[in-house]
């Protein structure tokens, strides 16, 4: 299916935007024939600078000296400009690397804060969020959310930047991006976390899965009292609901946007290889450069998304009410794996795909995607063990609707291998309901 001229945003089309914020170092991988879009980039939200002359349209300004303010990244008169593919890949069957784009020296600055005292157990709610017109609900929800909020500094090679973060337990685990501690596949050689009260630890990486963009790194809780961020759950989250996002944007620590959610199912790529997607919330809370990693939270001050990617306008300018973040409900799945065994692990189909039009009252839209196509089923796979057969149309996975080649693959690789998901597939004139249990994408 054709559409030229587009420019996409995941979620819905969207024009005007496609100013690319990294280096054109990553290549434009196809996954069969193009549907023709010009797709917009992602901005992932960490605060870097790239070392060097400050010519290169795709660097950012060098560092700010202490106490001024911080410059805003150096707008780009180019950018690259990606092609949104349909996944002939196998679905869940891509690893991208890290997307770093540059690691760089972080703008100085921000303010210091003193320390709260909060709830030093760690939990998942079933609560859903609390919307309420009091404006001492956010304050309220900050004051109990920060303490739990960290920054994330980190040196690679010559470049060094920061990126925001969560306490996890009072172990010392802290949640945050892969792209906030890894340049493209590189690992940071220096990672130190920033805590409200203004302490300052060195600290390891545990894990890193650029498969979800999530990582893990650790410090040593001797002689702190860490306060573990409360997890939500994000399947609860619906259109209009407040949210919260906090973290260090341009080394600003502890800042504080309000926000409300969009959308509660978005899929955006995880890296700029697109090979696989995540599960996001859409939301108009406003995140930067420095907010990667850090916590989405309800007015319950519960954890429902982490902070990842904010899309930017030709001109360098934030696209207004277009943050995304990770839902809770897959980061604490991923989160669990790497400090339990180091690496998390993705579902596997084991099928090519294509996206296919809607059907209207005068055949196949040519301007709205109406399910995925199975174009071809690996022999042995998840799939063809089910007994899903090439031809079927993909329109609903455990009730949730699928448009799209990357809404397929986006929900295959949120779910834990082994999981059984029912697979509504239209197959000529019928409708039928198939259970499929996922395989592991490391597996395959």
């Amino acid at each position: 299916m054709t559409q030229p001229g587009w420019n996409q945003s995941y979620g819905g089309q969207q024009s005007g935007y496609n100013g690319a914020q990294y280096p054109p170092q990553y290549s434009n991988q196809q996954y069969g024939q193009s549907r023709g879009y010009s797709q917009n980039q992602q901005q992932y939200a960490y605060a870097q600078n790239q070392p060097g002359s400050g010519n290169n349209t795709n660097e950012y300004p060098k560092n700010e000296r202490p106490g001024s303010e911080p410059s805003e990244p150096k707008k780009h008169s180019t950018g690259v400009v990606l092609t949104a593919a349909l996944l002939a890949s196998l679905v869940g069957a891509g690893v991208g690397a890290g997307v770093g784009g540059g690691i760089a020296a972080s703008n100085s600055g921000g303010s210091g804060a003193v320390s709260s005292s909060a709830s030093k157990s760690s939990g998942t709610t079933s609560s859903s969020n609390l919307n309420s017109t009091d404006p001492t609900v956010i304050t309220e929800t900050a004051k109990k959310v920060l303490p739990s909020t960290v920054t994330v500094g980190v040196k690679v090679g010559s470049g060094s930047g920061t990126g925001s973060g969560e306490i996890l337990d009072t172990n010392g685990h802290i949640l945050t991006n892969n792209h906030v501690v890894t340049d493209d596949s590189t690992k940071a050689d220096q990672v130190e976390v920033r805590l409200h009260d203004g302490t300052v630890r060195a600290a390891k990486i545990v894990g890193t899965d650029p498969a979800s963009d999530l990582a893990v790194v650790k410090i040593d809780p001797k002689g702190l009292e860490l306060t573990p961020i409360t997890f939500g759950d994000s399947s609860k989250l619906v259109p209009g609901d407040q949210v919260v996002a906090l973290g260090s944007p341009y080394d600003h620590r502890d800042s504080v946007t309000v926000g409300v959610v969009a959308s509660a199912s978005r899929v955006s790529p995880a890296d700029n290889k697109k090979t696989a997607y995540i599960p996001m919330i859409q939301s108009d809370a406003e995140i930067n450069h420095g907010n990667s990693g850090g916590p989405l939270v309800n007015t319950r001050g519960e954890l429902v998304g982490i902070n990842t990617q904010g899309y930017r306008s030709t001109d360098g300018g934030a696209a207004a009410g277009m943050s995304f973040s990770v839902t809770s409900n897959y980061a604490k799945r991923i989160s669990d794996e790497i400090i339990a065994k180091g690496k998390a692990s993705h579902g596997y189909l084991g099928a090519s795909v294509k996206t296919t039009g809607a059907t209207t009252d005068n055949g196949k839209s040519k301007l709205f995607e109406g399910g995925v196509e199975l174009t071809d089923i690996s022999s042995g796979s998840p799939a063809d063990k089910a007994g899903l057969k090439k031809g079927d149309v993909v329109v609903e996975v455990d009730g949730h609707r699928i448009e799209a080649d990357e809404e397929l693959n986006g929900t295959v690789r949120s779910m834990a291998p082994n999981t059984k998901a029912t697979f509504k597939v239209q197959r000529g004139s019928e409708v039928k309901e198939i259970q499929v249990t996922l395989g592991d994408s490391d597996s395959k």
